[in-house]
């Protein structure tokens, strides 16, 4: 049959997809995935015996993995992310994590089959098919088609709002085996609040008003995973703190003209590019893995315009255009300036390295005074979120010829009750970074530059850049542990 008719012909309701999971088989949603699948698989799991492995990347919902009304067979495992929906879950222990990076994701899968599980079934969000019966991924394409296309059964949820994005991002109706067909207008504004606590729930209203937003489509994830402050932050609603500006200030005297950065969603690296911390730079490209809000207008305005890159000259490069603003989507739509490659690409070490001065901006948790970063875990043991492709990037900066890879971070937290930069790590604390790729460091104090730098040297280089409230402590356990 030709590819018109296997679509119709394989169209199933959610509840028909859920039907296809069995005990004993591993189930996929990638980040950014649809609504109705997972609460249709949740209802239907109450009623199956036998184990089932589900794995899942910053989930958007709980429709119920959480609750524990569900069987004890339900094995969760978390990767790349955990994100704010998923970290009940691992606090309470009813989920695991696999520390596994995007661009080798699939290394035990492809080399080393008999030591990992197939992958049964991973359900995906796509565009409806094109005139060739191509869908693509839009804007949050991930690592979508690297599942889809290793699963035994695929089965793609439509979604008509799909943004049109380019790049490599197609892939054949024919290489799915279901399609579940979203309903138009699948959630309202309303639907939204509805699933949120009643005192969250005002504040969104009220910011939903502020916004002038006639619809969330896009930020619907981000508007039930974050605070109100953050949403406020993200939308350019909410005055960013005085530290943040200063850290942006350090940052502009940082990157240097013609660089190609990637830059971090988290806090403070993704409030950057609003704060001004590009606006007077020349020449510079993008390679990132996602980005922050007004990237994609530096694009429209020729600060990001690619000229001086070594591959992908004069394009915007991303795994998913995942951290736009409302206005970022705009100009995104349909725009061949802005390409989207899988992430076992993009992330690539040698990929990262062989752009001419590529310049990592990525945020942290702390650091200690050998250089020493995480990203990921506090109070020692607690699993925050996942490294998500902040060491590859990190590393295949600091690789790069020219390049650099800068962390921020404010020099306080809780308050200014807790210092950031750290004698020692707790214990059981995750490194993200080792120290031997500690590069630059930027607080709201100034700029520290490790690279080079021996542990009396960098301890020295932290203090400096550390709340001053902290320095006298820290540099008698410098003095201890170093003399």
């Amino acid at each position: 049959m030709n590819w018109e008719e296997h679509y119709k012909a394989r169209q199933i309701s959610p509840e028909q997809a859920a039907e296809l999971v069995k005990p004993g088989m591993r189930v996929h949603f990638p980040p950014m995935h649809g609504p109705l699948v997972p609460r249709a698989l949740a209802a239907r799991v109450q009623k199956l015996e036998g184990p089932i492995d589900l794995r899942l990347a910053s989930p958007l919902l709980d429709p119920g993995w959480g609750s524990g009304s569900l069987s004890a067979d339900l094995s969760i495992e978390f990767e790349i992310f955990i994100g704010n929906v998923g970290r009940p879950l691992h606090d309470r222990k009813l989920a695991a994590y696999l520390p596994n990076l995007f661009s080798t994701s699939f290394k035990v899968h492809d080399e080393r089959p008999a030591e990992d599980k197939p992958v049964d079934i991973v359900f995906v969000t796509t565009s409806p098919p094109n005139a060739q019966g191509f869908v693509c991924f839009g804007a949050h394409q991930w690592n979508k088609r690297m599942y889809a296309r290793r699963a035994r059964c695929a089965v793609a949820e439509i979604d008509r709002s799909t943004l049109r994005t380019h790049g490599d991002v197609y892939m054949h109706v024919s290489e799915f085996e279901y399609f579940v067909d979203l309903p138009p207008n699948l959630e309202t504004i309303e639907d939204v609040l509805a699933r949120m606590e009643p005192q969250k729930r005002e504040a969104v209203r009220e910011i939903i008003a502020q916004a002038g937003l006639a619809r969330v489509g896009r930020i619907t994830a981000y508007l039930e995973r974050s605070s109100p402050h953050d949403v406020r932050l993200m939308l350019g609603l909410a005055e960013p703190p005085q530290e943040f500006k200063a850290i942006a200030g350090y940052l502009s005297e940082t990157v240097e003209d013609g660089a190609t950065i990637q830059i971090g969603i988290g806090d403070p690296s993704a409030q950057m590019a609003r704060l001004g911390a590009f606006d007077a730079k020349h020449d510079l490209g993008l390679h990132t893995e996602m980005v922050a809000p007004k990237i994609a207008k530096l694009v429209d305005a020729g600060v990001i315009n690619g000229r001086k890159k070594t591959i992908h000259c004069g394009k915007a490069i991303a795994v998913a255009w995942s951290g736009s603003d409302p206005e970022d989507y705009k100009i995104i739509d349909d725009n061949p300036r802005f390409e989207l490659y899988d992430p076992d690409y993009v992330l690539d070490l040698g990929t990262v390295r062989a752009n001419h001065k590529q310049t990592a901006i990525n945020s942290a948790i702390s650091l200690d005074l050998t250089g020493q970063i995480t990203a990921e875990s506090v109070g020692g043991v607690r699993l925050i979120n996942g490294t998500g492709g902040l060491p590859e990037l990190h590393i295949g900066a600091f690789l790069s010829r020219g390049g650099r890879a800068i962390t921020l971070l404010p020099s306080t937290a809780l308050d200014g009750r807790v210092s950031r930069i750290v004698a020692r790590l707790e214990a059981g604390a995750l490194v993200t970074i080792p120290r031997f790729f500690a590069d630059t460091v930027i607080t709201e104090y100034g700029i520290a530059r490790l690279l080079g730098k021996n542990h009396r040297e960098r301890a020295a280089e932290l203090i400096a850049v550390a709340h001053p409230d902290f320095r006298l402590e820290l540099r008698r356990a410098a003095q201890e542990m170093f003399g």
